[in-house]
């Protein structure tokens, strides 16, 4: 069974003007929300969980807008890996999420750090992609590509375009006896 939680600590605003807003910008009928907390459970254990600053929700839409938005992802109901961005959305009745602008994945399973400008998250695909270009880390290996797919948790991660580096701190050479 899946259920779908919004937490929220602040309150609600209304707030003024008319057609659907840039990020940032409020119009009348949207609702202003602040320490916002969403999860999403699985079988009584927490699949994902979302936490923002801020948030915005427009009238007559499905869409509720974040500010500096982070998502902490879950395997077997512990943290497999978090993700944080400046701005997102998640459309609430596809619990379909994008993010966008300094968008970081830090995978605790496998010690990576993915980086990108624009992410997309599909809660009932357990997926996340881009076309964009994206950066992987791990140690003293850099991994660059155009658009992947992975997990979540970065432990399945089919990358676009790419090129692999490694960036070695000593010679090898000079550790040797002598």
């Amino acid at each position: 069974m899946k259920r779908l939680a919004l937490i929220t600590a602040g309150g609600l605003l209304a707030a003024a003007c008319s057609e659907p807003a840039p990020p940032g910008a409020v119009h009348e009928g949207a609702s202003l929300l602040s320490d916002v907390r969403i999860t999403e459970m699985r079988d009584n254990r927490h699949h994902w969980k979302l936490s923002s600053v801020a948030a915005r929700f427009e009238d007559g839409e499905t869409r509720l807008y974040f500010d500096h938005p982070e998502i902490s992802f879950y395997d077997d109901d512990k943290p497999s890996s978090e993700l944080k961005a400046e701005t997102g959305f998640i459309n609430m009745a596809e619990k379909e999420a994008q993010l966008e602008r300094n968008v970081v994945v830090n995978s605790r399973t496998d010690g990576m750090t993915l980086l990108t400008s624009r992410l997309f998250f599909s809660s009932a695909k357990n997926k996340i992609w881009t076309d964009d270009p994206v950066t992987i880390l791990k140690g003293d290996t850099v991994t660059r590509g155009r658009g992947f797919t992975a997990n979540p948790d970065l432990s399945e991660i089919v990358i676009n375009r790419q090129e692999t580096t490694t960036n070695r701190t000593s010679d090898p050479g000079k550790n040797k006896g002598g």
